[in-house]
């Protein structure tokens, strides 16, 4: 989920979510249904004392909480939301934000650790060490509490336990009971005006974008046909071609993505962008997608990786330059698909210097029922939002102003325990961009966590194998993007594949498809009991 959850870092998270892609839903109630967990409703709307007779909180309890995310846009526990929150709970979370990404190893280390830690590092988490299961300190303090079976069997570690319910992760019938949310997935946004400019061409596979490209190029030669996000370069031409990432069920075996055939056409299709002149070589070079998204808004590109909620995003933020954008929402042919292998990103860890569980517990149940981070990621029900009778949560505010997020404090705070119906089914908007092309994508996705589920231990043989593949080819796949002639790019990419042997890839592969194995079986027997 890692590349989940990069995709909820400074990308996705600042300008994506907040963007659009607002989250939330329910089980019961309004039959949005995703709740990460199950209580009485009176239990989870129970501040102090007992769930029959509720005690007023006056004097909250406070505890330490760490987010290891150095984007995170509150620094306080402050707001109308959050103040909401400790009325519910009577605990009032004092808040320290990460400097850098290196903080939290350190505060490991040296065992300086707060209360609660919130952090995309499961595996660093993850441990008996570091934190208190959550399968044995929500039957102490919360025994109302299930969460589904599917969801622990995701976050739970070799030790048998689970640490975290981790976020944005839903289940496959969680997901197909949900016809409003649809994952979030790689997108090409296009400049409406050039379009109809060169006739408003169908564009159904990769030869007819090609050649809108060549359009552009011939009428504007002095704009780039198409600018990449330096964090969404190759996904949506991975997308086009059926490529993977990561492992790869390749007939009940795993496979390292790069020996995939489609992967290495979805290179080569790179390459041919560059030779063609639809891209420029420095495109590779950029590391900051703000730079990269301001020359699409500076009007020196036509076209703009990044997700599908690029073209609504883009047109946000070029309200006063006259500029629309339209997102390419059909898949490109028959070969188009999308396999979900995610298992959450964020999760909230109790540690073991946690100073008082039972209140902390107290605060994790409200967080994940469905009053909970609804009120956290939405606000107060019936004030900030309301529910439609389709399905989905329409906003009384402007969900796209950082500034009254802040100054509310919702949305952030319900990010760790929101789940992946959830932040769709918020970003439904009926005739969007973003809407148009999930409502075609949903179509080509298919799920198997069980994929998500095969993590080496950190400094294991097999960690230290796919580190350093995953290093080579950051510095080899340039060389394949640049090549000079599509034989020049082909060699590169075996020069990159031997290279992948040499360092071990097939001992990598061989170790996967032995933990794939149970997880698969586990993942399924799941699935066919719901």
């Amino acid at each position: 989920m890692k590349k989940r959850i990069e995709r909820i870092t400074k990308m996705v998270v600042a300008p994506l979510l907040i963007g659009g892609v607002l989250a939330g839903c329910s089980t019961s109630t309004d039959n949005g249904g995703n709740s990460s967990v199950s209580s009485t409703p009176a239990a989870t709307k129970t501040a102090v004392g007992t769930s029959e007779n509720p005690s007023p909180c006056t004097s909250p309890v406070e505890l330490n909480m760490f987010v290891d995310a150095t984007w995170y846009p509150f620094q306080e526990w402050s707001g109308e939301i959050p103040e909401a929150i400790t009325k519910a709970t009577c605990v009032k979370p004092k808040v320290t934000v990460a400097t850098d990404d290196k903080q939290l190893a350190l505060m490991t280390a040296s065992g300086d650790l707060p209360d609660i830690v919130v952090s995309f590092n499961f595996k660093l988490m993850s441990d008996a060490k570091l934190s208190l299961p959550y399968n044995q300190i929500f039957p102490k303090y919360a025994p109302d509490v299930k969460f589904d079976p599917i969801k622990e069997l995701v976050s739970t570690v070799t030790d048998g336990n689970y640490y975290a319910i981790r976020n944005d992760f839903s289940t496959e019938a969680e997901w197909k009971a949900n016809p409003y949310a649809h994952m979030m997935v790689p997108g090409l946004a296009m400049r409406k005006d050039i379009l109809e400019e060169i006739g408003n061409p169908a564009i159904k596979s990769i030869d007819d974008l090609n050649k809108v490209f060549a359009d552009v190029k011939a009428k504007h030669p002095e704009m780039t046909p198409l600018i990449l996000n330096p964090n969404w370069l190759r996904p949506f031409f991975d997308t086009q071609f059926g490529a993977q990432g990561g492992f790869v069920d390749k007939n009940g075996k795993i496979e390292y993505y790069l020996r995939q055939d489609e992967v290495r056409k979805s290179m080569l299709y790179m390459n041919s962008l560059y030779r063609n002149g639809f891209v420029t070589s420095e495109n590779f070079a950029y590391k900051n997608e703000s730079e990269t998204e301001q020359m699409v808004l500076a009007g020196k590109g036509f076209a703009y990786t990044w997700t599908y909620s690029a073209a609504d995003r883009l047109n946000a933020d070029s309200k006063d330059k006259n500029l629309k954008f339209v997102q390419l929402a059909e898949p490109l042919g028959p070969n188009a698909s999308i396999i979900s292998t995610g298992t959450g990103g964020l999760g909230m860890y109790v540690t073991k210097n946690n100073k008082n569980v039972e209140a902390t517990v107290r605060l994790l149940k409200y967080l994940f029922s469905e009053d909970g981070w609804r009120t956290a990621e939405w606000g107060i029900k019936d004030k900030d939002w309301t529910w439609n009778a389709a399905g989905y949560p329409e906003f009384n505010y402007d969900v796209q102003n950082i500034e009254i997020l802040k100054k509310k404090g919702v949305y952030w705070w319900g990010v760790p325990t929101e789940s992946g119906v959830g932040m769709a089914l918020g970003s439904y908007k009926k005739g969007s961009e973003t809407t148009r092309q999930g409502e075609a994508y949903s179509k080509i996705t298919k799920y198997n966590p069980a994929i998500g589920m095969i993590n080496p231990d950190t400094d294991s043989p097999e960690q230290i194998i796919r580190a350093n593949i995953d290093n080579m080819v950051k510095t080899e796949v340039t060389k394949v993007y640049l090549s000079k002639s599509e034989a020049e790019a082909a060699k590169a990419y075996d020069d990159m594949l031997s290279k992948a042997e040499k360092i071990g890839i097939a001992k990598l592969e061989a170790w996967a498809t032995k933990q794939y194995g149970p997880l698969k079986e586990k993942y399924d027997s799941l699935t066919k009991a719901k």
